[in-house]
């Protein structure tokens, strides 16, 4: 009887290493060799599924982004039908995107990785400019949920509030990430914590602890 492979679950070997790899030695590292190697197939599967390393950075940067959302979806189904003050889902959203685990810090080199690789490759950055405008329009809602909420003042453009949100937590996780030494987790909180009371101005409404 052939022996029945497990595709996806070869694709997801495949992704996984190359992951590992990026996160440890950064993206000039990595190869179809490589990441044969390190998921413990042979060259030739991984070619079967990727024509190029193109092919499999792709794929990977979907990854990182869908691990985001995946999270991100939990944590609002998790409010469910309570009314989570717009302060405490945004604070959970944006630490989720912070290196304060091994996890989240592995996520954020490749996707630093990913994002320096993207102003040249076409492909990658139309990832990007997706999940960057479904990320700020996640924001933004959450801006006009907390108008709705008296959270934050009715002045207020959520859009660009939202941009600015977003663009103060890509920063944010850039220098965490490569002044790990410097900036500890807790000035990481008390960051995003500070950022969010010049949005939502009403941390008391939130019930929320520093």
């Amino acid at each position: 009887m052939p022996k029945v492979i497990d595709h996806e679950l070869r694709r997801r070997q495949v992704v996984e290493a190359l992951l590992r790899l990026t996160a440890e030695r950064g993206l000039d590292e990595v190869s179809v060799a490589k990441v044969a190697a390190a998921a413990g197939v042979s060259v030739g599967l991984v070619q079967h599924y990727f024509s190029n390393k193109d092919e499999m950075l792709l794929l990977a940067f979907h990854t990182i982004d869908e691990r985001f959302d995946e999270r991100l979806r939990v944590l609002l189904e998790s409010s469910g039908d309570r009314e989570v003050p717009a302060r405490s889902l945004v604070r959970e959203a944006l630490l989720q995107l912070m290196p304060l685990d091994d996890v989240r810090a592995d996520e954020a080199r490749v996707w630093l990785a990913f994002c320096a690789r993207s102003v040249g490759a076409p492909q990658l950055a139309k990832v990007y400019e997706a999940a960057t405008l479904r990320r700020l329009e996640q924001l933004a809602d959450a801006v006009v949920r907390g108008q709705l909420a008296g959270e934050a003042a009715e002045d207020l453009d959520p859009r660009v509030e939202g941009l600015q949100l977003l663009a103060f937590a890509e920063g944010l996780a850039q220098q965490a990430l490569l002044a790990a030494g410097q900036i500890s987790a807790e000035m990481v909180v008390e960051a995003v914590d500070a950022r969010l009371d010049r949005v939502f101005q009403f941390r008391a409404v939130t019930g929320e602890n520093a």
